[in-house]
């Protein structure tokens, strides 16, 4: 079951970020890059801030346990829904629960008439795989300076909706 969070449930985000992160993102980027990513874009206050700004926030839920969550907006002006976060527990991935929360997120961009659902994701995330084989395509490669000496090394992608 997918559920949409509300502004006050957001520490749920919090703690999920905090357990999958490390063990997701740890032979592509350094566990300091992972500590200071996560204070960034994970703590409370910067979740609510993106709430704030139009950010929805769902957890994917699967016999009580949290399986994943995503998070994304809609960009009226470029027609686009823009994926910002999508992370699965990694006991459960190749398990469709990746594809379960991408397909909400799509279904709310066709009923608001969008055309394209887009996302960041690290150049050396396997993920990348996993959206080229849904029919993602990769639109550019950028990198990010994101402070304290880091750089976020991304594709931005795309799909048609």
């Amino acid at each position: 079951m997918i559920q949409r969070l509300a502004k006050n449930k957001l520490e749920l985000i919090h703690t999920m970020a905090h357990e999958i992160w490390p063990i997701c993102f740890k032979e592509m980027i350094s566990q300091e890059q992972i500590k200071y990513m996560l204070e960034w874009m994970y703590n409370l206050k910067q979740l609510q801030q993106n709430f704030d700004k139009g950010h929805e926030f769902i957890v994917l839920r699967e016999q009580e346990e949290n399986i994943g969550f995503a998070s994304f907006e809609i960009r009226n002006e470029k027609s686009c829904v823009r994926l910002h976060k999508l992370y699965v527990n990694p006991k459960r991935h190749h398990k469709g629960s990746g594809r379960k929360l991408l397909a909400y997120i799509y279904g709310v961009g066709r009923k608001q008439k969008l055309n394209a659902l887009d996302l960041f994701v690290n150049r050396t995330n396997p993920a990348v795989n996993f959206y080229q084989k849904i029919g993602f395509e990769i639109v550019e490669s950028i990198d990010l300076d994101i402070g304290n000496g880091y750089f976020m090394n991304d594709y931005r992608m795309k799909i048609k909706i």
